[in-house]
C-alpha cells in the first residue's frame, strides 16, 4: 500500500513539473556573420536540454540580453521564444556593429573640453591615425594600433584576447605605449598644472615608455579577476628636475618602476556604458616596485555603484569610490591626481594632488525620449543604416574629499570638502556614443556649462 502511494505521488509530481516547466530544445542564433556562436553562448544563462519555469525563463532571457549588450558587439539584440508541447525554441536575432575602424585623430589635448576652452590654445590639439579592429577573428578580440602627433605624441600597439582556453575563462592582454611631449606638466600649483617647454631648442621635454601584460580569469558571467604586470619608464629634460626635484626623486633624468595590480570586478549592470539598473563592485590593490626610481608605494582603490528604476522613465543611480595609499610621498610622475580619470563635477578646471580620496555621486534621471529607432538610408553599409537615440534629463550631486599630507598651500582644494551640484541633458545613441551637457555649481560658487562624452560614474 505504501509503495503504491509513493509511486502515485512521484507520478503526480512529475506531471505537475512537466506542466510548469519547458525544456529548451533548440537555440537558434542569426545575424552574426562575424561573431562566433560560442562567444554568444558564453553570455547566455540558459542551455539546451535544461528545464525552466515560464517566469524563470523570462528572467534568464532578459538577463542574457543584457549580457550580450554589455559585450558592446551588437547594435540591436532580440531574443524570442516559441513553445510547443513543453519544448521551447529560443531564437536570438543580432544586428552586428561595424568592427574595423581606421579613422583620423583630431582631439583636444587637455583633460576635458572646458580645460581646453579655458586656455584657448589651438596648439593644444592631437592629430594622427587610429586603427581599431574590434571583434577581431569574430572572437571579441581587440587589435589596436595608434600613431598620434601634436601636443602629446602617442604610439601604441595593443592586443586583447578575452579567451584563450576552450572553457572561455582565461584571457590575456598585452599593451605597448610610447609618449613624447614638447610641453610637459611637472608640478601642481593652486590646483593648476605647471608646464615646461624648451622654447629655445624646441626639444622634447619628456618621453614615456609603458608595457603591460594583463591576465584575466572569468569563471562566471559577472565576476572577473585581473592580474596586471606593468613597466614604466620616463625620461625628462634636466630643467624639469631643477624645477621639481621630487618629479623623479633621483639624481638622473630617467626614472622607472614596475607595478603589480590585482583587480576584482563584479558587474551586474544592465548596460555598462549608461546603466539604469543593477550594481557594480570593484576592488583594486596596487604595489609599485622600485627600479631606477626608489618608489615605495602601495595603494588600494574601491568602488560600488547601484542603479534603480523607480518607475518607467524615472531612474536613480549612486556610487561611492575611495583611494587609500601608504604615507610615503609619491614621486610626481607616479601620481594620479583628482581631475583626470577621477573627478567631481563642477571642478573640471582643477587638478587636486592627494594620497587619499573619497567620491560620492548621485543622480536622478528622467527619460525624455525613450529609445527611438530610425533608419539612415544615406549609408550603404548595413551596420550604419539602423540607429537609435535616447535623451535623459538629470539632477546630480557629487561630494568629494581629498587628503594631501604634503600640502602647505592654504588656498589649495586638498583637505577640504568639495561639493558639485547641477543638471544635465544626456544624449545616448548607437555605438555607445554619449554626449552630456551639464550645468554645474561648486562649493566656491563657481558656475559653468561642461561637456563630457562618458558615463559620470
Amino acid at each position: 500500500m505504501i509503495l503504491r502511494f509513493v509511486i502515485f505521488f512521484v507520478l503526480i509530481c512529475n506531471s505537475l513539473y512537466s506542466q510548469k516547466n519547458n525544456v529548451i530544445s533548440e537555440i537558434i542564433i542569426s545575424g552574426n556573420k562575424i561573431t562566433k556562436d560560442d562567444i554568444i553562448k558564453r553570455e547566455l544563462l540558459f542551455r539546451i536540454d535544461s528545464s525552466y519555469s515560464k517566469i524563470e525563463l523570462e528572467r534568464k532571457i532578459k538577463l542574457s540580453q543584457q549580457n550580450l549588450k554589455n559585450l558592446n558587439l551588437f547594435n540591436f539584440i532580440e531574443i524570442e521564444k516559441k513553445e510547443k508541447n513543453n519544448l521551447t525554441t529560443i531564437h536570438i536575432k543580432l544586428f552586428e556593429r561595424w568592427y574595423i575602424w581606421p579613422y583620423p585623430i583630431f582631439e583636444l589635448a587637455d583633460r576635458n573640453f572646458n580645460s581646453w576652452v579655458d586656455k584657448r590654445d589651438f596648439n593644444r590639439v592631437n592629430y594622427g591615425l587610429f586603427f581599431n579592429w574590434e571583434n577581431f577573428r569574430g572572437k571579441n578580440q581587440l587589435l589596436r594600433v595608434k600613431s598620434r602627433f601634436g601636443f602629446k605624441e602617442h604610439y601604441q600597439i595593443m592586443y586583447d584576447i578575452p579567451y584563450i582556453n576552450d572553457k572561455k575563462t582565461f584571457g590575456i592582454k598585452t599593451n605597448i605605449e610610447y609618449f613624447r611631449r614638447k610641453i610637459t606638466f611637472f608640478n601642481t600649483t593652486n590646483n593648476q598644472l605647471d608646464y615646461y617647454s624648451d622654447s629655445i631648442n624646441n626639444n622634447y621635454t619628456s618621453k614615456d615608455f609603458h608595457f603591460s601584460a594583463n591576465f584575466s580569469l572569468r569563471k562566471n558571467i559577472y565576476a572577473t579577476h585581473n592580474l596586471n604586470l606593468s613597466y614604466f619608464q620616463t625620461e625628462i629634460d634636466k630643467q624639469i628636475s631643477n624645477l621639481n626635484e621630487e618629479y623623479l626623486n633621483n639624481s638622473k633624468n630617467i626614472g622607472s618602476y614596475a607595478k603589480i595590480d590585482y583587480i576584482y570586478t563584479l558587474d551586474k549592470r544592465d548596460y555598462n556604458k549608461y546603466p539604469l539598473n543593477g550594481y557594480y563592485l570593484m576592488i583594486e590593490l596596487s604595489n609599485h616596485i622600485p627600479l631606477a626610481s626608489d618608489v615605495n608605494h602601495f595603494e588600494v582603490k574601491g568602488k560600488i555603484e547601484k542603479h534603480i528604476t523607480f518607475q518607467p522613465g524615472l531612474h536613480f543611480g549612486t556610487s561611492f569610490k575611495f583611494k587609500n595609499s601608504n604615507p610615503n610621498k609619491p614621486f610626481y610622475f607616479t601620481q594620479k591626481p583628482l581631475g583626470f580619470e577621477d573627478y567631481i563635477r563642477g571642478y573640471e578646471y582643477y587638478v587636486i594632488d592627494n594620497q587619499k580620496f573619497i567620491i560620492s555621486k548621485s543622480i536622478l534621471k528622467w527619460c525624455l525620449v525613450k529609445e527611438k529607432k530610425f533608419d539612415i538610408n544615406i549609408f550603404k553599409i548595413k551596420q550604419f543604416q539602423k540607429s537609435f537615440y535616447s535623451i535623459y534629463f538629470s539632477i546630480f550631486s557629487d561630494y568629494g574629499y581629498t587628503e594631501n599630507k604634503f600640502n602647505d598651500n592654504p588656498n589649495d582644494l586638498s583637505n577640504k570638502s568639495l561639493w558639485g551640484n547641477g543638471v544635465s541633458i544626456d544624449y545616448l545613441t548607437y555605438y555607445d556614443k554619449l554626449l552630456r551637457i551639464e550645468y554645474s555649481i561648486n562649493h566656491l560658487g563657481e558656475k559653468g556649462v561642461f561637456l563630457h562624452i562618458s558615463n559620470p560614474f
